[in-house]
This record gives structure tokens, sequence and C-alpha cells, in this order.
């Protein structure tokens, strides 16, 4: 048995079951996706020293990978029902792959999620993940903020920032949002599907990826921002990695959308004014010289 047969067979074939969705184990040359309703797919990287630290427990590098790729499917209205899973690595050894088939089995077991198909080789390590969710109640797209729409975020900003400094630190206690992002519950977004016009995930920084859902809605925000929904300082509006989801809906699902949600944040309002306005409780104007993080 050659490595990559043996790194397969013992450590990611056991994160693999069959259901009436995907009736194949991992170990065919292609999965099989057995559905009859629309399917959204997202693929996401991550690549060491880009979207990681090199010396990052493989348990938390599978985690945060699969995280970080579900979480777009979830931006969308849907859950994550399976992935792929294209693994690069330079070494290879069966000390990383046990910590990071815990992290799998881990992920899986929190979202109710499963592992279908991938690819092992040889190089720089990187982590490709390619989600894929069920339609559910309707797709949810950046583009369909409307003027006067409330603006949500689902949990405090800065959550990422504050578990990379504590990482840096050498303070692995959880929760941690940077290792093990916490997600929405499959409940929650079943609920809030049909409430939602428009939405994405925080991953590059509310401003940012706000801009993102107006430029696709062709609409403005206006923001009222106070302490309550940052973790630590006014910058954690750009910090990004906080896998939040920042939707909007009609300000006559708040109340619902409170029940659901009951650590959300109401930011503002949708704006026909094509562009953001960010002002503190007093009414003073906040300026941010970048919006957001950019991996290049």
């Amino acid at each position: 048995m050659n490595k990559e047969e043996h790194f397969l067979e013992k450590y990611l074939k056991p994160c693999t079951s069959v259901s009436a969705q995907f009736p194949l184990l991992v170990g065919d040359d292609c999965a099989v996706i057995s559905l009859s309703e629309d399917l959204l797919i997202s693929s996401d990287n991550s690549v060491i020293d880009v979207h990681f630290p090199a010396n990052l427990d493989a348990y938390y590098v599978a985690y945060r990978a699969l995280a970080v790729a579900a979480s777009d499917i979830i931006a969308m209205g849907a859950y994550p029902e399976g992935y792929l899973l294209n693994i690069t690595h330079p070494e290879p050894s069966d000390v990383w792959f046990k910590k990071f088939s815990y992290g799998i089995k881990d992920f899986n077991e929190d979202y109710e999620t499963n592992l279908i198909g991938g690819d092992l080789t040889k190089g720089q390590l990187n982590i490709s993940v390619t989600v894929f969710g069920k339609k559910l109640d309707k797709i949810i797209k950046r583009s369909g903020a409307k003027v006067f729409d409330d603006i949500y975020i689902s949990n405090i900003l800065g959550l990422g920032k504050l578990g990379y400094e504590q990482y840096e630190k050498k303070i692995l206690d959880l929760p941690n949002q940077y290792l093990k992002p916490k997600l929405l519950s499959k409940d929650s977004i079943e609920a809030l599907n049909p409430l939602m016009s428009s939405a994405i995930d925080i991953s590059d920084g509310l401003l940012l990826d706000l801009s993102r859902i107006c430029k696709q809605s062709k609409k403005g925000a206006m923001l009222n921002i106070n302490d309550t929904v940052y973790s630590n300082a006014i910058d954690d509006l750009v910090a990004g990695d906080d896998y939040v989801l920042l939707f909007t809906c009609n300000a006559e699902h708040s109340e619902t959308v409170r029940k659901i949600l009951p650590n959300c944040s109401l930011l503002g309002r949708v704006t026909e004014e094509e562009k953001i306005l960010v002002v503190d409780e007093k009414g003073k104007s906040i300026n941010f010289e970048k919006l957001g993080w950019d991996s290049f």
C-alpha cells in the first residue's frame, strides 16, 4: 500500500459514511450526489502562512478549514450536507493525519455533515474544501437587499481576531473563534432563511463584506455603531476572520430575528444612496483606512 492509500484508508475513510444523498464511501474515482433539488456549491482554500500559521495543530487546521468553507454555504441560506477535501502536504505523517482526522470527525459531528471524497498529494500545505448544500426555502443572494431593510450581524465582531491573539500568546482555551469558528446552527439558518433578503459571511471584515452586498444590490448602508457590537475596539469592524452572518431583512421581522438569534446586533439600515456611512452613538462619522482583509 502506497502512502496516499495508507493515509486515505487509515485516517480519511473512517470520517465518511453513506447516506441517501451520498451513497458511496470514499474510494472510487468520483463522489456520487443523489439530489432532486437545487444544489449549492462553494469551494475554499486554506493555505499555510496565509490562512493559518505553520505551527498550527493539525486538529485546528482541519476544523478551521472546514468551518471557513461551510460558512459560505450558510451565507446563502443553506447548510453543509457534505464536502470534498483535497489535501496537499509536504511531509505527511501518521501523527499529523491522526490529529487532522480528529478535527474532521468533530466538525462532522458538530454540523451533521460528511466527507464524501477528495484527493491527496505532496506539496506546500494547502487544504481545499468544496462544500455542498441543499436549497432550503430560498437561495439567499448578495443582490437582494432593499431600501429600509434592517442590517444585522449574528454575533459580535472581533472574536476571530481575539482568538488569534490568544493563540499567539499560547492561550488555547476554548471557545476560540479563530481556532474553532462557531457557525450558525441548522435550526437557526432554517428559521432565518425565509426572512433574509441578502446575506454574506464576515470573513474579510464587516465593512468590506457589507460593501459586497451593497455593490450587488446597488444600494448603500447607514450604520450606527456602539461598543456592544465588537469585542475589543472599533477596528474589529475591519478585522475579518469572524464567520458570523451579516444579513438584511425587512424591519417587520425584527422581533422574530431576535428570537432566533438572541446574540444578534442591529447595525443600521439599507439606503438608496450607494455608499456606506458609519457613525458612532453620538452621530459622529467613523472613517477607516481600509475596509477589510486582503489575502493578496
